[in-house]
């Protein structure tokens, strides 16, 4: 890793809405004056910085001395100054197909790690083509994906396949992860992450199909098209959980990061790893009912970010604003509790359940995507070594999981 840095970490984008969220964490939890590592704050506005770090006086007076670097996604030269001056960069400024390639490209560059939030396919599919070579020549980190999205998905079925491997001797070839309960409200940035796919998908129509399949983020050599990857779209009875199911909002991120991991770590799951993630309701017409509405909202959602007219319509009035959250309240009071299920021949199981204390996609995002780059930063001697365009599994293991425990947010074997 780097020496002769100004600071260990930066966070850039932290006047944004989950940015400042993962400015409060670190200053809740590490301050400014631990012995551990220092940090500083980047974004595009020396003003919002200052006003930034004047808010937080009454969490820690010591808030006002926290550094700070002015940078913009398009300016090459105030992006090479940001990467050189630190060891690990988090990144919180989306749409990231908008504005996070040349950051990549930066820390590749400059031979510095990196953590994101991207829920982005393409993005990280463009990320893995320009920079994962290079990233690995310069043995660097780029890992994308550290928020809800992906990270309860990928570190899980990384746990559930050591349970397995530990109980059986062998790892599942099947697994579901099903959402038991959730409670957190859907971002701005979520939103128009989604709208600038569509916007890539309708500009590169020959990605259509490479995006479309489930194996979309392995590596060319290693797409497995012979394997076919369930795909939830109706709903349906799911014997094996016993509940009502219809298809996960995330699943189209989530499923392909953790195929990307098996991948990556040479088929460890095995060649014929299937995996899938749905939406769970309790049996009865009362679940029945809970998921065909989910389905709809689904189709719905996807529907009007296909209508230009619709779309500008709900985001006058329904959709959040990038930028713009719930309040403290509200995400406190949120939660998930997540159910991986795994099986070998359709026999022997392994079983895992993820919790979380708060909404999902903003404050245990926060505390994911920090606690991610805190890993790679001060656990060099746990986490994998490995470089180049990873996954948090890949990039960061099981470390990350010990990590989280006393944050909220737990990984458990049942």
């Amino acid at each position: 890793m780097k020496k002769n840095v100004k600071n260990d970490l930066i966070v850039f984008g932290a006047t944004g809405f989950t940015g400042k969220l993962v400015v409060e964490y670190l200053i809740k939890n590490y301050g400014l004056e631990n012995q551990k590592f220092t940090w500083a704050i980047a974004g595009r506005d020396k003003e919002k910085l200052e006003e930034l770090k004047q808010s937080f006086i009454g969490v820690d007076p010591q808030s006002v001395k926290i550094e700070t670097y002015v940078a913009d996604s398009f300016n090459s030269k105030s992006l090479d100054a940001l990467t050189s001056s630190c060891r690990i960069i988090i990144s919180t400024v989306g749409p990231y197909l908008k504005y996070g390639l040349p950051l990549v490209e930066s820390c590749v560059k400059n031979h510095t790690n990196y953590c994101d939030l991207t829920g982005e396919v393409p993005f990280i599919r463009e990320s893995i083509d320009l920079f994962h070579e290079k990233a690995l020549n310069n043995k660097c980190r780029i890992i994308h994906s550290c928020g809800f999205d992906s990270i309860p998905s990928d570190l899980g079925v990384l746990l559930l396949q050591k349970d397995s491997q530990e109980k059986f001797n062998k790892v599942c070839d099947d697994v579901n992860l099903y959402v038991s309960s959730i409670k957190g409200g859907l971002s701005g940035g979520t939103i128009s992450s989604m709208i600038n796919i569509k916007k890539y998908i309708h500009s590169h129509p020959e990605k259509r199909n490479v995006l479309k399949s489930p194996y979309s983020l392995n590596p060319i050599d290693k797409i497995k098209n012979n394997v076919r990857q369930p795909v939830l779209k109706s709903v349906r009875w799911d014997s094996t959980f016993n509940k009502w199911t219809s298809p996960f909002l995330m699943s189209g991120i989530n499923t392909r990061v953790v195929q990307r991991t098996n991948a990556i770590a040479e088929f460890s799951y095995g060649e014929n790893f299937r995996y899938n993630e749905l939406s769970s309701f309790k049996k009865g017409l009362n679940g029945f009912l809970k998921a065909c509405t989910m389905l709809m909202i689904l189709a719905f959602l996807q529907f009007a970010i296909g209508s230009n007219l619709l779309l500008w319509i709900l985001k006058k009035t329904i959709f959040p604003k990038p930028g713009e959250g719930p309040s403290k309240g509200k995400m406190q009071s949120g939660f998930f509790k997540l159910k991986i299920i795994g099986s070998i021949n359709k026999m022997q199981k392994s079983r895992v359940t993820v919790l979380g204390d708060s909404d999902p996609g903003y404050s245990a995002t926060a505390k994911m995507l920090t606690e991610s780059a805190i890993s790679t930063l001060l656990n060099q001697n746990k986490i994998p070594k490995k470089y180049g365009v990873l996954t948090p599994a890949s990039g960061i293991g099981l470390t990350l999981i010990e990590r989280l425990k006393g944050k909220g947010i737990v990984f458990k074997i049942d």
